[in-house]
């Protein structure tokens, strides 16, 4: 009896739980060979036996030894498939029925491999280093290429840039990461101004922005509306060949973003949250209250007032700029969910934005929602939607620029704590700087971008594909401001309001052809293109003042006494075809073919199409046979092209003839009438930059890089001729004068050590830039050469944007007063450079150029040190060569001190310094004229852009939370500066603006 008895509870056991559905599955793990031989053949026993087997490994890099965490193990011609965990461990449950199958494990950066099913359920697995990186797919425009076969000159961002940084927009990530890539900061703020360029100015009065593309549509929408969370790739497409596939619009490079998308595998959820505290980077050196004080009663003792007596002798002086900021802080908040089959794949995003900057009442939220599909339909059919949605509101006005000029001897509240109108009561001519933040202000704009496909490969041709591309981007802004009578602004003139509503809409529609094939040693890479776009846009403003209260804002507008309406459209169309052959034999030979005709509605009738022609050639050295060094070298490609793009910087109607509104008054009536505001013109059309380009990539077992240098030629510049006004009109727009830009660009990124637990990357790049105008209208003087335009500082061989002004050259010294006294000055009184030597100062003979605003230099550097789990990551970014205009250096021009000005220098006859005059009402003049109303600078400047520390946490901590990976990050951005620039910032424009901002973020990212 005790013998059956586990017999008996076996059955009893299998009995019961016989109907459990999967119980087969939960109990893979027995092993039947132990059991008594009656329970042998039972059906659940056989249904274990048949069961999914465990599979579990490690899976490490060959060359460190050290666990790679995001590991991808499918189960090959399944969607059966997990990642690894931050030990490098993975769990795969494997059926049976492909107990004798392939594992495929890929990782990015390393090289994939195959290994069969184990029979004994473990597996050890080290992948070995992609050292060339030459198997790496990039995006090249209407498809993408092995970096081994591209010919042009394509860069690409670093993941780390775009995922671990506080970046509120896509400029911020690329800034110094790319060689000849400038980022143009205008403004500062929670929603920085930045406009990008690459490899300098083409254009004199057209815009060098580049052409964004987005998941392969052009997109004419803003950078800030794309969350950087969202993006898996950028591609930066800099010469003619890779840019010529956009025709019209490629002058000046195309930036290819592609966001992310799922993969096959089971969900994987995201999360990334940021949270930073901001701080003014650096606030000018204003006066102080007393130091203002000391300052005017030298200079003008008799135009003290009595509001600036009161106020020093309190000792209560106002620090405005001090009002005017805050301590900023900025949130962030990113969720997504990927996964998929074989036959569909998805990505799912949210994100949260939410600035408050450094100045109060600045602030900066978005949301952003994106839905990424693919559906394979079946084997020769598939399709996919590319969807974002955006919200933005920017509601709120900062103080105004004033904050950095007002008279410190002022009281911005009255005694009950309320704003003051007027803080200066004997000068109302200025009022409070803080009454922006009195202002109702909406800023709102929304967005949806949708661009869907269909990919057709025919079945009866292999390698030819048909896709078909729709794009619609559609944005809606609303916004609206009243100033009330407790405002300066709205006192003087009863209320005062502004609304705008605009709508702008794109539509575009791609067919593209492609077909790619393998013939022995041959490849071919074709892509035929037609394309339709659409752009149309218009807006409504109403500006309205004297209203009758200030309790509907701009809602009264109706009851105002003026109402000023204005109205804008605009629509133009594009139509292109392009034709691009990508040709390689062997791996070692290959060549690039591309050409693009483009078709404007802007342009005038006789030129509304072009062509745009590129060829590229390019030699894999290291893949030759005779190559001596192929143990050494792992890469050694020359490249070379030349092609020919366009700037489409002619508006919708610029080259039809308009007339404007001029109403004549007769017998005291108003009568309406018509002049012409300009003329027709059927052979306005797009500049043509002609580029050249000659790059090598190299690469060592630890070192690899590329250099490139390129020549452009623009010309057809779109410039403003003076013509005789016999037709009511004193200048129209042509296609004349011609510029060149030339530059090098380095990069180069080292392993540095690569140890078991520690290891050091460096990445570097540089690039130089030299742009200069080569002829404007063509119009040559007595001596045959070609006339300069000097009111507007274009030069003949000169760069385009350069400072033309009279040199200052110190002041005047106590052993100059005979010298000075010539020019009816004094010594501590300025002192220019007389050029021509004729004892006068002339504004045709005496002014100079005093360096260029563009940037002759740009660098950046990124060291990368991993031991263990902890990373640091330390980027340093350069600017040189640039000169500009300080404002704040600039003294007060009025004959009385009404503002607070930077400390300075000032010359005295105990302190004979020649940098900066001494502090009278005429310093800045000389010979009773001219002014020093302008002090030039070097703006160059190194800066310690960003410093990153991470730590992953040990998969120890983390198995019991069923949590896959949690980073922990802090990142410093913008912290010390290396300039000899005395204004607020050299990086941005607007000196008198909001100030740079140093971040300190505290990071978190979640896989599950």
């Amino acid at each position: 009896m005790r013998k059956s008895l586990p017999l008996i509870l076996a059955w009893l056991f299998l009995a019961v739980f016989n109907t459990v559905p999967g119980l087969a599955q939960v109990l893979a793990i027995a092993r039947p060979d132990n059991l008594p031989e009656a329970l042998k053949n039972h059906s659940l026993v056989k249904r274990i036996a048949a069961a999914d087997q465990n599979v579990t490994g490690t899976i490490t890099s060959k060359t460190t030894g050290e666990p790679l965490p995001g590991v991808t193990i499918v189960l090959k011609g399944t969607t059966n498939g997990t990642t690894t965990g931050l030990d490098g461990k993975f769990s795969l449950s494997v059926p049976s029925a492909n107990a004798n199958g392939t594992l495929v494990i890929s990782f990015i950066g390393y090289l994939t491999k195959e290994v069969p099913v184990p029979a004994s359920g473990n597996i050890a697995v080290a992948l070995e280093d992609d050292s060339k990186t030459l198997g790496e797919v990039v995006v090249v425009g209407y498809g993408t290429q092995k970096k081994s076969d591209i010919t042009g000159a394509v860069a690409s961002i670093s993941k780390d840039r775009l995922e671990m940084l506080p970046n509120v927009n896509v400029a911020q990530a690329i800034q110094g990461a790319v060689p000849g890539v400038m980022i143009q900061t205008g403004s500062a703020g929670a929603a920085p101004s930045q406009a990008l360029m690459i490899r300098g100015r083409n254009s004199i009065k057209a815009s060098n922005d580049p052409l964004i593309v987005v998941d392969g549509i052009p997109y004419s929408g803003q950078i800030s509306d794309i969350n950087p969370n969202d993006i898996k790739s950028i591609e930066i497409l800099k010469d003619a060949s890779s840019a010529a596939i956009y025709g019209s619009r490629g002058a000046n490079g195309v930036i290819l973003i592609t966001s992310k998308e799922g993969v096959e595998g089971k969900a994987t959820i995201s999360y990334d949250g940021k949270y930073s505290i901001q701080e003014v980077s650096n606030m000018p050196d204003l006066m102080t209250g007393p130091e203002f004080y000391q300052f005017k009663l030298q200079r003008e003792p008799n135009n003290i007032t009595q509001t600036e007596k009161e106020v020093y002798e309190s000792g209560e002086w106002t620090d405005w700029a001090d009002l005017a900021t805050r301590t900023g802080s900025s949130q962030q908040h990113n969720l997504s969910v990927s996964g998929g089959t074989a036959s569909v794949k998805y990505y799912v995003a949210g994100g949260l934005l939410d600035v408050k900057g450094v100045q109060v009442n600045d602030n900066y939220k978005r949301l952003t929602s994106r839905v990424n599909l693919d559906i394979k339909i079946n084997k020769w059919l598939k399709l996919g939607t590319r969807t974002n949605l955006s919200y933005e509101d920017k509601s709120g006005q900062a103080p105004s620029t004033g904050v950095h000029r007002m008279n410190p001897l002022t009281r911005p509240f009255d005694e009950n704590g309320n704003q003051k109108i007027y803080p200066w009561p004997e000068d109302i001519y200025f009022e409070n700087p803080l009454e922006n933040l009195l202002f109702e202000d909406k800023d709102k704009s929304y967005q949806v971008v949708t661009n869907n496909y269909a990919i057709v490969e025919v079945p009866f041709v292999p390698g030819l594909s048909y896709r078909a591309n729709s794009g619609i981007r559609m944005r809606a802004e609303d916004n609206a401001y009243y100033a009330g009578r407790n405002t300066g602004t709205g006192f003087e003139v009863g209320g005062q309001s502004s609304t705008n509503r605009a709508e702008s809409k794109n539509i575009i529609f791609e067919n593209i052809f492609s077909y790619t094939r393998d013939f022995g040693k041959h490849n071919i890479f074709a892509t035929g293109l037609y394309s339709f776009e659409e752009n149309e846009s218009g807006s409504n403003r109403l500006n309205a003042r004297g209203f009758p209260h200030d309790f509907l804002s701009w809602y009264a507008a109706t009851q105002a006494k003026i109402i000023t309406p204005s109205y804008t459209y605009d629509k133009t169309s594009l139509i292109s075809q392009m034709l691009r052959l990508n040709y390689s034999y062997d791996s070692r030979y290959l060549i690039t073919l591309t050409g693009r005709r483009d078709g404007f509605s802007g342009f005038g009738s006789e030129r509304k199409w072009g062509v745009f022609p590129s060829v590229a050639l390019g030699w894999n050295i290291a893949n030759e046979k005779f190559f001596p060094w192929k143990d050494k070298m792992n890469e050694l490609k020359l490249r070379t092209s030349i092609g020919l793009n366009g700037n489409q910087a002619v508006g919708a109607y610029e080259t039809i003839s308009k007339l404007g509104s001029y109403d004549i008054i007769a017998n005291k009536a108003t009568l309406p009438g018509y002049v012409p505001i300009a003329l027709g013109q059927n052979n306005l059309g797009w500049e043509s930059s002609r580029t050249m380009n000659i790059g090598l990539d190299w690469g060592f077992n630890r070192v690899f890089g590329d250099i490139n240098l390129y020549k452009t030629n623009t010309t057809d510049l779109l410039l403003n001729r003076t013509i005789s006004p016999v037709h009511g009109i004193t200048a129209i727009t042509q296609n004349i004068g011609e510029t060149e830009n030339r530059g090098v660009e380095v990069s180069v990124t080292t392993t540095n050590i690569d140890a078991s637990r520690f290891k050091w990357t460096t990445s570097g790049n540089f690039s130089y830039n030299q742009n200069r105008i080569l002829s404007l209208y063509g119009t040559l003087d007595e001596n045959g050469n070609e006339i300069n335009d000097v009111a507007n500082a274009w030069f003949i061989g000169q760069p385009i944007r350069i400072n033309y002004n009279y040199v200052m050259a110190g002041v005047w010294q106590l052993n100059e007063a005979e010298q000075a006294k010539q020019w009816k000055s004094q010594p501590g009184f300025v002192k220019f450079k007389d050029v021509n030597g004729d004892g006068l100062l002339s504004a045709t003979e005496d002014r100079e150029i005093i360096g260029q605003q563009d940037p002759k230099a740009l660098w950046g550097l990124t060291n990368s040190f991993s031991y263990g789990n902890f990373k640091l990551t330390v980027f340093v970014h350069g600017v040189h060569g640039v000169t500009k205009a300080n404002e704040l250096m600039v003294d007060d021009v009025y004959e009385t001190v009404r503002r607070n000005t930077i400390k300075k220098n000032w010359w005295t006859s105990e302190n004979p310094t020649n940098d900066f005059y001494m502090n009278h009402k005429n310093a800045n003049i000389l010979g009773g004229d001219e002014s020093s109303n302008f002090y030039y600078e070097n703006a160059s400047f190194v800066r310690l852009k960003d410093v990153s520390l991470s730590y992953d946490l040990p998969p120890g901590l983390l198995g019991k939370a069923h949590i896959d990976r949690l980073r922990v990050y802090v990142t410093g951005r913008n912290l010390y500066t290396i300039t000899d620039w005395r204004g607020m910032d050299p990086e941005i424009n607007d000196q008198r603006g909001t100030p740079m901002q140093k971040e300190y973020v505290l990071g978190l990212t979640l896989g599950f």
